[in-house]
Order: structure tokens, then C-alpha cells, then sequence
């Protein structure tokens, strides 16, 4: 048997959706429990994970869209944890969407209210969001509370808990103690020389690696990952491509109205005037047939309605005519 049989792969990236569910939402559940009890500084003594989606599979028209971990928590706490590895305007506005869909999930038609749960978001994105540019904490939870009586919270069953890596990163360099932070930096680069000394102390993450190790053997689970990675580029490529040809269609279009509308006026003040407004018109028509371009490029790629409509801020009736 040749040594090629032996040869180990390279270890996958956690970072990666495909991957991360793998790892901990079908890995060994004591090392979601473990993650999830640092996150949340509470106590788990029940873990029920959703193994409902065949997420693993081989199938071709499986266009591999958002990948999310759901747990039921103590019997009494419905959880969703995530990986986002980029950033749009309407992020916040998606996570609040995603939560309500899942505090409603349990409520069928007839039911009473106390069938609701505390229902907890945990977003990991890998970026920093635009809003939240004076928060230089990496982790934050947000909750219902009156504008004026900060300490009062309405109630305790909305919670939506993000946090940034790139500011963890940074704020591990200052507190290597807080386990929530060392999760982080394992999930960002599992092979960094500091996770291996924070693996020497923090068994839990030392478990999650060896586990990692694993599962990064498995050949479909890198095609998938594979699949799952190039997917992302195609998308944030599409993304550039529709900001980049719609600033420069705006352009043109708004120069050359400008120019007939001010040449057409026969006066400096008219001309600049007609320049000024055919601009703004030109740049608004570039902005909407590049809307336009980037809702046909991501339908093609087999992105998901919702968030076409997130990213374009078009809606589903002009998105489905470019479908049909």
C-alpha cells in the first residue's frame, strides 16, 4: 500500500459554515456544550443539538446557503449559533429578522403564549460592524430595555448575542484568561501558536482540535467545505463587481445628461445646474440597473431569494422576473 494512502490532509477552517456545523453541531456535544457555557456564562445541564439537516450530503443542486447550529438548551431555551464571514448594511436588521423567526417557530396557530421560549442569536461574524464602530468590546448582548430605565428589562426571552473576531482578537492580547476569547481564537486559526498554549491549560478546546483533526480527514466534508468557501468568494466577488461597474455606469450617465441639460440651457448656470441634477439621476439609474446585474449574477450562483433581497433591497416580485 503506497505511503499517498497515509498521507494526513490539511486541518479544515472552523471559520467555515460547512465545517463548523460539522464540528459542533455533529461532533462530540461536550465540546458545544462547553463553547456555548463560555459564551453565555451559564450553566448547561441539558444540550439537545438539531440534527434535524442533512447538511453532509453529495448533492449537486444543494446550492449550500446559510448554515446554522440549533440547540435546545435546559429544556427551556431555544439557541441558534452562526458564522458570518462578511458584512452589508442590513446585518443588523437580518439578525433581528432570524431571531424573530425562531422566537415564532414554536407557536403554532391556536397556541398559547406559554409555549413561547427565551430564544438567544449567537452570531460570530468575521468582520466589524459598521454600527457598532464606538463599541471596542468584542462581545456584546442585546436585550429589550426602556430608553430611559437602562437596568430594567422588559423581558429576558429576547436576547441576540454577537460578537466580532476581529476586536476578540485584539482584546484576547489583554485578557488570554477569558475562555469566551480563547474560543474565538481558536475558531479564527486553529494552528496560530497561541491556541497551542491555550490548548496546554483549556482541555475543552484541546478536545475541539482533535476533533477537528478528525473530521478534516473526511473527503466529502471538504468538498463541501470547498463548495461552501467558493461560494462565499463568488458572492463577495459579484458584490464588488455591481459596486464597481454601477459607480462607474452612474458616472457616465450622469456626465453626458448633464452635459445635453446644460447645453441645452445655453448658460453657465444652466449647464452646471443640468451637470449637478444629471448626475444625481445618472448615478441613481447606474445604482438600480447594478442592482439589477447583481440579483441576475447571484440567482445564477443559486443564492437564496431572502438574501438577494437583503443585499439588492430589491423585492421578490422584480427578483423572480429575472428568474423566469
Amino acid at each position: 500500500m503506497g505511503k499517498e494512502n497515509y498521507e494526513e490532509k490539511a486541518i479544515l477552517q472552523p471559520k467555515n459554515d460547512v465545517v463548523f456545523q460539522t464540528l459542533f453541531g455533529r461532533g462530540k456535544e461536550n465540546i458545544t456544550k462547553a463553547m456555548l457555557e463560555d459564551i453565555l456564562k451559564i450553566k448547561i445541564h441539558k444540550l439537545d443539538l438539531d440534527k434535524g439537516k442533512d447538511l453532509v450530503n453529495d448533492n449537486k443542486n444543494d446550492k449550500n446557503g446559510r448554515v446554522d447550529l440549533r440547540a435546545i438548551i435546559n429544556d427551556n431555551i431555544e439557541c441558534d449559533i452562526e458564522i458570518q464571514l462578511s458584512t452589508h448594511e442590513k446585518m443588523v436588521e437580518r439578525f433581528l429578522y432570524y431571531w424573530a423567526k425562531m422566537y415564532t417557530a414554536n407557536l403554532l396557530i391556536g397556541s398559547k403564549y406559554n409555549k413561547l421560549r427565551k430564544t438567544i442569536s449567537i452570531i460570530i461574524i468575521d468582520d466589524e460592524i459598521k454600527q457598532f464602530k464606538g463599541i471596542h468590546k468584542a462581545h456584546t448582548r442585546w436585550q429589550l430595555r426602556d430608553e430611559e430605565y437602562k437596568n430594567i428589562i422588559l423581558t429576558n426571552f429576547c436576547e441576540i448575542s454577537i460578537i466580532e473576531l476581529p476586536k476578540a482578537i485584539k482584546e484576547y492580547q489583554k485578557n488570554k484568561q477569558n475562555e469566551m476569547l480563547q474560543w474565538m481564537m481558536f475558531l479564527d486559526n486553529p494552528e496560530n501558536k497561541e491556541v497551542a498554549e491555550i490548548m496546554e491549560e483549556n482541555e475543552d478546546i484541546k478536545e475541539a482540535k482533535k476533533e477537528l483533526d478528525k473530521i478534516s480527514q473526511d473527503d466529502l466534508l471538504r468538498r463541501m467545505a470547498l463548495k461552501a468557501d467558493l461560494a462565499q468568494r463568488d458572492h463577495e466577488q459579484c458584490m464588488y463587481e455591481a459596486e464597481r461597474d454601477g459607480r462607474e455606469l452612474g458616472l457616465k450617465l450622469g456626465m453626458q445628461e448633464g452635459l445635453e441639460q446644460g447645453i441645452k440651457e445655453g448658460m453657465q448656470e444652466g449647464m452646471q445646474e443640468g451637470i449637478r441634477e444629471g448626475m444625481k439621476e445618472g448615478i441613481k439609474e447606474g445604482e438600480k440597473k447594478a442592482k439589477i446585474e447583481t440579483a441576475k449574477k447571484m440567482l445564477k450562483k443559486g443564492i437564496d431569494i431572502d438574501i438577494i433581497i437583503e443585499i439588492t433591497e430589491m423585492n421578490k416580485e422584480e427578483i423572480m422576473k429575472l428568474n423566469s
